[in-house]
C-alpha cells in the first residue's frame, strides 16, 4: 500500500509538479512585519543622543569664542576712549592754567606799569616842595607872600601823600639810600664821593629816588657811592 501512494505520489511531481506547502499565515505576517521594521529602522537611523550634545556643545563653545573676542575688542575700544578723554581734560587743565599764569602776569605787568607811571609826578611834587621850603626858609618874603606860600607847599605836600599812600595800598615802598651799603640790585651809582666821610661803598646823597615792591623794582633808586 505505501508502496503504491510513493509511486502514485512521483507520477504526480512529474506531471504537476511538488506540492505547495501549507503555509501559516499569522507567522507569515510576523515575519513582515520583523521585516518592515528592520527596513525602517535601517531607512531613518535614530540620532544618537551624546552626538546631538556634542554638537550643541561645539555650538555653543563657537558662540562664546565669538561673544568674547567682541566683548575684549569693545573693552580695549572703551579703554582708549577713556585715556583719550582722560589726556583731553589733563590737556585742558593745562590750558586753563596757562591761560590763568598769562591773565594773571598781564594783569601784574599792567598794574606795575601803571604804578611806575605815577612816579614822575611824584618826582615833580618831591622838587617843587622842596623848591617852596627852600623859598621859605632862606628867602624874606612879605608875610601875605609866604603864608601863600607855604598854603601852596601844604597842598603841594598833601597831594605827595595821597599818591605815597596810592603806592602803599600796592606794596609799593621808597627804596632806603643815605646811610645804606650800595646794592646794585636796588641802586645805581651816578657819582662817586671820595672825601671819605663815610665808609668805603656806603651811600653819601640821593640824586633820584628809587621805588620797589617786596619782589620787583620799579625804579633803580640813583645814589652817590662812596670810595677811598
Amino acid at each position: 500500500m505505501s508502496r503504491k501512494s510513493t509511486l502514485s505520489e512521483k507520477i504526480s511531481e512529474l506531471l504537476y509538479g511538488k506540492p505547495i506547502p501549507v503555509v501559516n499565515e499569522r507567522a507569515l505576517h510576523k515575519k513582515l512585519d520583523a521585516i518592515l521594521a528592520g527596513l525602517d529602522h535601517q531607512s531613518s537611523p535614530a540620532v544618537p543622543v551624546a552626538a546631538s550634545n556634542d554638537d550643541l556643545a561645539e555650538q555653543v563653545r563657537k558662540l562664546a569664542k565669538t561673544q568674547f573676542k567682541t566683548n575684549t575688542v569693545q573693552e580695549k575700544q572703551l579703554s582708549q576712549q577713556e585715556t583719550t578723554l582722560a589726556n583731553l581734560q589733563t590737556a585742558l587743565e593745562e590750558l586753563q592754567s596757562r591761560q590763568t599764569e598769562t591773565v594773571e602776569h598781564a594783569v601784574e605787568s599792567a598794574r606795575l606799569e601803571l604804578l611806575k607811571s605815577l612816579l614822575p609826578t611824584i618826582d615833580s611834587l618831591d622838587a617843587a616842595f622842596e623848591t617852596g621850603r627852600r623859598q621859605v626858609l632862606k628867602q624874606p618874603l612879605p608875610p601875605e607872600s609866604r603864608r601863600a606860600v607855604i598854603a601852596w607847599l601844604d597842598g603841594v605836600r598833601l597831594a605827595r601823600l595821597r599818591m605815597l599812600d596810592v603806592l602803599a595800598a600796592h606794596h609799593v615802598a621808597r627804596i632806603p639810600t643815605v646811610g645804606q651799603p650800595f646794592d646794585p640790585h636796588r641802586h645805581v651809582a651816578v657819582a662817586t664821593d671820595s672825601t671819605g666821610q663815610a665808609a668805603d661803598g656806603m651811600i653819601v646823597d640821593e640824586d633820584r629816588a628809587g621805588y620797589a615792591t617786596p619782589t620787583t623794582v620799579l625804579r633803580f633808586a640813583e645814589v652817590v657811592v662812596s670810595r677811598k
